[in-house]
């Protein structure tokens, strides 16, 4: 029998050699369609693969592109900073509206001091809901942005992040005013062109027309269907671009990485100062506080978590990282950043449910870097987050209606009820006898952003409706009755998405809507 030689006694395990083993078992065990993974690791790619199906036919790679979705936050302050560093804008100084004249709020003297970095730290408290009126519209980002002004709003700016989606569309829409073209192409110009970022781009739509290697959409009724592997197919939802800024590009983990390294390194690429070294430096600096309060449940993190600016600042077991999820209709997508330990993971799927993203990019710090091992991340802490993500998404979607009222009909025939009503911040909802070209059923149907369904009678003149954008979202639609005795408006109220408010009846609504 031959002996081994000495050197291959003890010999250490290589830091992640298991990973794609782990990986695949951790997929299934949390309940994910399809991902991508790519590590960068001082200076060179040590891993990028990916797991599970991209579509019914195909697998998903490295290569696979994705929505990124408030990823591309951190691109729209990065491209502004290129402006701030050429003179043309500045973080702190000028008012948004002096940009951007068509951005006007309900209190003058709050228009006349919010920033570009008030806006981009999300220190305002604008009503995050208020981006409901903008999906599935084809109204144009700037006449979307006059609505604004009806919207009402505490003026007191906030030490705390509230975080908000138009008011970076806002931003971008400023920074393409004053570059005299439109924000995508901001973009392309000061930051993707100059980094290389060729698998980079915007809308779910232009993708799709780019390439057919691109990852579709997959959702699970239930923790248990999506457990046993059982995923729907959705649609590649449309892009109308109104908040792109916020949240609209696609890419995949490869350009993800060269991204991140360039932001680590103070925006050199390959040695160059390709892009502005102190504005890149402005977007990692702490603005708002996201979490005050110390994460007992989490003592391996920082007591409290910061904003800047498209960035999360963040600590784990002592080792600092810059961080953004994002997430769009059944995808997510993660991005950290590690600069002590010139480190970069980048992380893509095609499910809403991704807990495995954070956690994983836990389990890598601790292998790569040694740290002390003190959860598993993976098969007990990812696998829980998902069953209970799940749960409490069931629990949303039953909605919060009041106690139901048995044997009070509604108080006008169905008929009363049928005509367009508005809202100066919300758009219109269209309510109608079947909605349809089958004709009328008898049976009244709402249209709202986008969405169309039944409405059904619960008491009196209430009627639940449900709104199926990503998430589906339960409440009731309730309609008041004029001093004429006629139907003159209805108030919305769904509970998960935090809107209660009043559309008024064509005939009374402002014309201007």
């Amino acid at each position: 029998m031959q002996l081994p030689t000495p050197h291959q006694y003890n010999k250490p395990k290589e830091p992640l050699a298991d990973l794609p083993d782990i990986i695949e078992k951790a997929r299934v065990q949390c309940c994910v369609a399809g991902m991508s993974l790519a590590i960068l690791h001082k200076g060179k790619l040590i891993f990028a693969e990916g797991f599970g199906k991209r579509d019914e036919e195909n697998t998903f790679t490295a290569e696979t592109l994705s929505p990124i979705g408030s990823l591309t936050k951190a691109f729209t302050a990065t491209a502004i900073g290129e402006m701030v560093a050429e003179g043309k804008m500045d973080w702190d100084k000028t008012p948004v509206n002096k940009y951007l004249p068509e951005f006007e709020l309900k209190d003058p003297v709050l228009t006349s001091q919010l920033t570009l970095a008030d806006l981009l730290s999300h220190r305002t408290s604008l009503p995050r809901i208020v981006e409901q009126g903008w999906v599935r519209t084809e109204i144009a980002r700037k006449d979307l942005i006059k609505r604004l002004k009806y919207v009402e709003m505490p003026s007191k700016l906030s030490s705390m992040t509230q975080y908000n989606n138009v008011m970076y569309a806002v931003a971008g829409e400023a920074a393409a005013n004053i570059a005299g073209i439109p924000y995508e192409d901001v973009v392309r110009e000061k930051v993707l062109k100059p980094l290389g970022l060729t698998n980079t781009g915007f809308s779910p739509t232009e993708m799709k027309k780019r390439t057919t290697a691109h990852a579709m959409p997959y959702n699970a009724s239930s923790y248990e269907d999506a457990q046993k592997g059982i995923f729907q197919q959705e649609s590649l939802e449309e892009s109308y671009m109104t908040l792109a800024p916020a949240g609209d590009m696609y890419s995949n983990v490869l350009d993800l990485v060269r991204w991140g390294r360039v932001v680590m390194k103070n925006g050199e690429l390959d040695g160059k100062q390709t892009l502005n070294k102190k504005s890149i430096q402005e977007t990692l600096t702490a603005r708002t506080i996201l979490q005050p309060l110390r994460r007992v449940d989490r003592p391996e993190l920082a007591p409290l978590i910061a904003y800047g600016l498209g960035w999360t600042i963040d600590s784990y077991k002592g080792h600092n990282f810059y961080w953004h999820n994002g997430g769009l209709p059944w995808f997510t997508a993660d991005l950290i950043v590690y600069p002590d330990d010139d480190l970069v993971i980048a992380q893509l799927s095609n499910v809403q449910h991704f807990q495995l993203a954070k956690n994983l990019a836990r389990y890598i710090a601790d292998e790569l870097l040694d740290l002390p091992r003190t959860k598993d991340w993976i098969f007990v802490e990812a696998v829980k987050e998902t069953k209970s993500s799940y749960e409490d998404l069931a629990k949303e979607m039953a909605g919060d209606l009041p106690e139901r009222i048995l044997n009070k009909p509604a108080t006008h025939p169905t008929q009363a009820y049928v005509g367009e009503y508005s809202n100066p911040v919300y758009g219109k909802i269209k309510i109608c006898l079947g909605c349809d070209k089958s004709g009328e059923d008898g049976s009244l149907y709402f249209e709202l952003w986008g969405c169309k369904d039944k409405l059904e009678h619960y008491h009196f003149d209430s009627f639940v409706a449900r709104l199926d954008y990503w998430v589906d979202g339960v409440g009731l639609i309730t309609f008041q009755t004029g001093g004429d005795g006629k139907v003159m408006s209805l108030t919305a109220n769904f509970s998960l998405l935090d809107i209660q408010t009043e559309f008024k009846r064509k005939d009374d609504a402002d014309e201007d809507i």
